[in-house]
């Protein structure tokens, strides 16, 4: 009697747990798992005269590449429970006509079972799922590095853009203060009617030049935005101008790349995976062993005249034969390849790297030396030229040509420099980003 209400028990409980379900997400609502946070563009607040560091921190608080990745790296680490947990027990019952004993009729079975993997099979598995779950994490790093760098990308874009604008502007000022000049050696006779025209035609062409600085500002604006996950239009004010942090050394840059660079560490993290697999595969020719807890209730109403009714409680246990051995060889084979892959793009990633870094140091190298030439010497020689020929032009012992042409000289050394500083700007962020220095 006992036994058939512990079959019974077992029954309920195989039936209650089938039917129970887990909901795999829960509206924030009903006080389950907190939502999770919105992916889609929004205008918060950014300070005003934000440098590319505050605004690289916002793009990696709101972009959604970053949330995917993040969340992609959790998926992976709940993989790792799930591959250390024991097979589900199994409860079996049968219940009908069945054979009778000496001791009387069998009115129903009921056994629970459990498999036990070979030691060694799940602890390899788990840490496999952890050192993928590891490499995505790396991968998050490594994608917040890219984010970095295309946002000061941008930031030094626009700001060129706004420098451009304003030493068009200045310039077109100190083009238009010639008119005073031109006009009154027109009006003296001592210079041509043509002087005025191509003074006017000099200001159109500085107003066609500020129209398309216009627009690449624009661009670079909505570039920005995109980056922030902020809505086309978004209000965007930057810095003036911001630091740029020396080079340094060439070795010590690469040293870091190929040492802590997290596409690196990704890489290797993928590695181990395979490695952990491959144990887990070799593991594979040993079986399994499955025990399990049957009983068998008996009626003690039987044909036989010795029928005493007695339940019958007996355990089993049994193991898988690993017959097949071909898939198993696979198994194998598999994370060998993958080991093989896997260090072949570590190899690949320090690869990338090492030119990345020279390729950013040496053209963050030159064009420091080239801001420092422009600031230095070729601007101030530029503007002292300007004005002697302006004072000469008033005096008449310049002509307007060399006027013209002391003007433009300047404005592009100018214009110049600001283009090196941008140049600068970008190459120091993209070595940082390759020497993963935050």
């Amino acid at each position: 009697m006992k036994l058939r209400i512990l079959l019974g028990t077992l029954g309920f409980l195989g039936w209650a747990t089938s039917c129970t379900q887990t909901p795999s997400v829960v509206d924030a609502k009903s006080g389950g798992l907190e939502a999770p946070p919105p992916t889609a563009a929004v205008d918060y607040p950014v300070p005003a005269a934000a440098g590319p560091d505050t605004l690289a921190r916002l793009a990696i608080r709101h972009h959604p590449s970053i949330a995917a990745a993040r969340h992609r790296a959790e998926r992976l680490d709940a993989k790792v429970p799930q591959e250390s947990a024991l097979p589900d027990p199994t409860l079996e019952v049968a219940a009908g006509s069945m054979a009778e004993t000496a001791a009387g009729r069998m009115e129903a079975m009921g056994a629970v079972k459990q498999k036990i993997p070979f030691p060694g099979k799940r602890r390899e598995a788990a840490a496999a799922a952890n050192s993928e779950a590891s490499a995505a994490r790396a991968e998050i790093k490594a994608l917040e590095l890219k984010l970095t760098e295309q946002v000061h990308a941008a930031w030094w874009d626009l700001h060129l853009t706004e420098q451009t604008l304003r030493l068009t502007r200045e310039s077109k000022s100190l083009l238009e203060s010639m008119s005073d000049t031109v006009d009154a050696r027109v009006a003296a006779g001592q210079a041509n009617q043509s002087d005025q025209l191509r003074l006017a035609n000099e200001v159109g062409l500085i107003d066609r030049d500020l129209l398309e600085a216009q627009q690449l500002g624009n661009t670079a604006r909505a570039r920005l935005n995109s980056l922030l996950n902020r809505p086309a239009g978004s209000k965007l004010s930057i810095a003036g101008d911001a630091p740029i942090p020396s080079a340094g050394s060439l070795a010590t840059l690469l040293a870091r790349a190929e040492a802590r660079h997290p596409e690196v560490a990704a890489a290797q993290r993928k590695s181990d995976a395979f490695r952990h697999r491959l144990k887990r595969a070799e593991l594979e020719r040993y079986p399994d062993v499955t025990a399990g807890l049957a009983g068998a209730s008996i009626s003690s109403s039987g044909l036989a005249p010795m029928a005493n009714g007695r339940d019958q409680v007996y355990g089993t246990l049994g193991v898988n034969i690993p017959l097949w051995q071909e898939p198993r060889r696979a198994m194998i084979r598999e994370a060998g390849e993958g080991i093989a892959e896997t260090e072949a793009m570590v190899a690949a990633a320090r690869s990338d790297l090492r030119y990345r870094v020279e390729d950013a140091w040496f053209r963050a190298t030159t064009a420091r030396d080239v801001v420092d030439l422009f600031e230095n010497r070729l601007i101030p020689d530029a503007l002292q030229t300007y004005e002697v020929t302006l004072t000469g032009y008033s005096a008449g012992t310049s002509d307007f040509n060399g006027l013209v042409e002391t003007w433009r000289q300047l404005l592009a050394y100018q214009l110049q420099l600001a283009r090196n500083r941008a140049q600068l700007g970008k190459a120091t962020a993209t070595l940082r980003a390759a020497a993963a220095i935050d």
